[in-house]
């Protein structure tokens, strides 16, 4: 952990959908009210905890969101993805602002709690223990061998632990590497980050599994908003 946070890190927030699937089409996801305060709020909160810098991956209204986190003191850069290609494609743009290391985080992802950090991690990816399946058949499903992560399989269908893979993944510059070499997927035409992970596993790469105790949700529905409210 000490190796990894070292490093002059940047957060990049992902932040380029469309909040239709929460009867919100006129606002960029990121910014749909809770608590009268937009979902990037808590992001920018809780990852401002580890860092000041951040970058912002934006697409649809992105003047909405440039002008929100202008009013924050903050650190901030912006990056524009034009399409919608997948989160691997997402993170490959922010290959010239980064540094060696550098964390991910999804614009609709939440959480409060704590993480526990491997000693001198190199890599690794959220992981939060579940007693839902369902919460890990809208996320990835994570396998793990000796302390580091062996297999991810995006919303699977078969459920082998209780183990849940998060939007939050703590990268080395490497990873720009496998996401030019990770197709599209066959299902939605889009670089998934959980094939660009598979390969990185697959290639020798030592991915760390960051475990997360606390509350934790992926926000896709409108439901899933007033949960929030319980705990913001």
């Amino acid at each position: 952990m000490e190796k990894f946070f070292k490093e002059d890190l940047k957060c990049v927030v992902l932040c380029a959908g469309k909040g239709l699937r929460l009867n919100e089409p006129d606002l960029p996801k990121s910014m749909i009210l809770i608590k009268n305060k937009p979902i990037l709020y808590y992001i920018i909160d809780y990852w401002k905890n580890i860092t000041d810098k951040f970058i912002f991956v934006v697409g649809y209204k992105k003047e909405k969101i440039i002008e929100y986190v202008k009013t924050l003191n903050i650190k901030s850069e912006f990056v524009e993805q034009k399409e919608l290609k997948g989160i691997g494609h997402a993170v490959s743009l922010v290959e010239d602002y980064v540094n060696k290391k550098f964390i991910v985080v999804l614009g609709d992802c939440l959480c409060k709690g704590n993480f526990i950090f491997p000693k001198n991690m190199k890599q690794g990816i959220g992981v939060w223990k579940t007693d839902n399946p369902e919460d890990i058949k809208k996320s990835y499903s994570v396998e793990i061998k000796n302390k580091k992560v062996i297999k991810v399989v995006e919303k699977p269908k078969h459920i082998v632990n209780n183990l849940c893979g998060m939007g939050f993944y703590f990268f080395d510059r490497v990873v720009f590497d496998y996401i030019k070499i990770t197709p599209p997927s066959p299902l939605r035409n889009e670089i998934e980050i959980t094939d660009v992970i598979q390969k990185m596993i697959d290639g020798g790469e030592f991915i760390s599994p960051v475990i997360f105790e606390g509350f934790y949700i992926n926000i896709n529905f409108r439901e899933d908003i007033d949960i929030c409210e319980k705990y913001f």
